[in-house]
Order: structure tokens, then sequence, then C-alpha cells
């Protein structure tokens, strides 16, 4: 559960500093945003109980409110004791999470991948690698309503139910982020996101400290061990890093970083398809930016032998089928492969007879 800010303990003075055992960091937009397209490319940090995260949240305590009533906020979220998922959530009134928790066909930990929300009076959908893996049209997302913060930030909390039990030994860690971007909600003249109705605003590749844009945070909360500190946020050859520290410990110490110029991204874009699982056919739906780029198309058990490929496979409405009512597959897992002119992509599914 996410539990990034707790009412009752909001910002803690100087003097309660050294309560905390570990040290955090904590990166802030001044400006509020209301509605829009926010899209982060980072690479997230390892480790059983530390989080690091990309969000939007309205800072109601700044408003000079405290009644929880107030509390609006949409997360990315990844913990760091999973290699395989990522979690989003949605936050309303008291503190009310809408989790979901996402696996992924990669490590987060390793590299870079850009994640991205869209929120508008009507929806939330979130993206990982320009792929739609969550759509929420409730009655909640209509009390989003309000402008919100966006943040990013690393901690480690005291829920181990959550988060996976925390071993010190592992500081420091890292978050890395390569570039942050908004665009504002303007459907009939945008030209970027679902519908085309986002229209790009600006990017911060994290170049140098932005002070018109950005704050680094100070505080902390009674359910994060670690205490913000601005010596923390690090800006260093193209990226935000954020550390997270013991408490006789600052900054940056890991390796000597490429520059982002030189930094070769990671394409990997989630598949999905469904249904899964399968027992005679299943369809594959294909993101835009691949629709016209595919060479094949090939299915493997688990052993690595090759149960199935094409080349001539018929895109409809962005959606492939798949027949394989003839192959007489084993009940199990599969892997498959989807080669593009310049790539591959991967995907799972099991087989039921």
């Amino acid at each position: 559960m996410n539990k990034t800010y707790i009412f009752i303990t909001t910002i803690l003075s100087i003097t309660l500093f050294g309560q905390k055992p570990y040290r955090g960091a904590e990166y802030r937009s001044i400006q509020n945003y209301q509605y829009g397209r926010f899209e982060i490319r980072m690479k997230s940090a390892l480790g059983s109980g530390v989080v690091s995260s990309f969000f939007t949240i309205r800072d109601y305590w700044a408003e000079g409110l405290s009644d929880p009533s107030n509390w609006r906020e949409i997360d990315f979220e990844s913990l760091g004791q999973y290699t395989d998922k990522f979690q989003t959530n949605i936050i309303t009134a008291y503190e009310t999470s809408h989790e979901e928790l996402h696996t992924l066909l990669y490590n987060p930990h390793v590299g870079f991948h850009t994640y991205a929300f869209e929120w508008t009076p009507n929806y939330v959908y979130f993206f990982i690698n320009d792929q739609l893996v969550r759509s929420d049209e409730n009655n909640y997302v209509g009390t989003l309503n309000t402008g919100q913060k966006i943040m990013m930030n690393i901690w480690q909390p005291i829920w181990e139910d959550w988060v996976g039990e925390f071993d010190e030994s592992i500081l420091p860690v890292y978050a890395f982020y390569d570039w942050v971007k908004y665009y504002s909600y303007q459907p009939g003249i945008g030209n970027h996101g679902t519908g085309n109705n986002f229209l790009f605003e600006w990017v911060d590749e994290f170049d140098a400290f932005d002070q018109t844009r950005w704050q680094k945070a100070t505080h902390t909360w009674s359910a994060n061990n670690a205490q913000f500190v601005q010596e923390n946020a690090v800006l260093q050859n193209g990226y935000l890093i954020l550390c997270l520290t013991d408490d006789e410990s600052f900054g940056y110490s890991g390796d000597p970083l490429k520059t982002a110029s030189n930094d070769k991204i990671n394409n990997s874009v989630i598949i999905n398809v469904y249904p899964n699982p399968f027992n005679s056919s299943f369809t594959i739906q294909m993101p835009e930016s691949m629709n016209q780029n595919i060479k094949t198309i090939k299915l493997y058990n688990l052993k690595g032998k090759l149960v199935f490929s094409t080349s001539q496979s018929l895109l409809i409405n962005g959606s492939i089928n798949i027949p394989l009512q003839s192959k007489q597959l084993s009940s199990g897992l599969y892997y498959g492969v989807i080669t593009t002119i310049s790539e591959k992509h991967y995907f799972k599914l099991t087989y039921l007879r």
C-alpha cells in the first residue's frame, strides 16, 4: 500500500532530524498540474524494503488543510523487492487506495524504461513503454478534480507486508531518472497520447537543477524510516539520482555514470495477449509503434523448442489472432517472440487443453 504521506505527521522539524536512521530524497514540482499526460524515463532502485516512485499528489497540507478527505494521488511505484513487477495506484479521499501490481517481462532495476499516465476528468490510463497496462474509468476518477504536484522520491517504509524486510547493509541504493515530460490535456487540439488529446508543454532532461520548476524536499513522516535531505537529490551527467543512504552518508557514490547521450535506451515493449490462459487461439494486441514493422511471430515451449512461426500475420484493428487448434500443444507455459525490423519483443502465456 502506498503510504507516501501520512496526514498526522506531515512535516517534521529539523530538530527531529536525528530520529530517522536513514536519509532519502524527494524531487517535487513547485507548480500544481490538473490533468495531462505525465511521463518519466527511469531505472528504479533494487532492494527489499525500498520504494522509488513517480507520482502526482495534491499537496493539501500546503493549502492549510489537514483532513484526509482531501487526499488525491496517482502513482507509479517500484517495490525494490520484486525484479519483475511494478505497482500502480490511485489514492482518493481518506487514503483509499486502488492498487494494482503489474508483472513485467524485464527487471525494472536493470535498465531504463518509460512510465506514463494520462489523467483526464473521465479516466486515468497507465502506460509502460507506450503499452497500456491499466485503465480506470470508475466513479472515483471524477474526484481527482484539483491540482497536483509532480514528484519523485526514494524512501524506506515501515510496512514489511507491503515492501518486504529491509536490510540496511544494502545501502546506499539509487533510483535514476533520465527525463520527465508533461503534456497538458487539450482535447481536440492536442497531438500526443490517447485520441491525440494531449499537447506537449515541456521536458526536463535533468542537465541542471531548475529552481523555477523543482524543489528538493526536507521532510519526513511517521511511516518513513528515511529523512529527506537535499544532498540526496543529485543531478549528474544528465540524470536525476535519488539516493537512499545511512544517517552518516549523503549523495551519490556509485559507479561513474555514462552521459545520457551515450546511454543505450531500452525500448522493450509490454505485449498484451488474451485470453491467457488459452486453449485454441489467442490474440496479440499490438502497440501502434510496431504495427507496420512486424517480420515474424514465434512461439517456444519451456525447452526452447519452436512450436509455431509465422511471417504472414494479419493485422485487424490493431490486433493479430494466432490460431493453434492444429498444433496439439501440451498444457503449460509458452514464450512468444515478435521480431520487428529493428528489435525483438517478448510475451508469455499459458496453454490449457
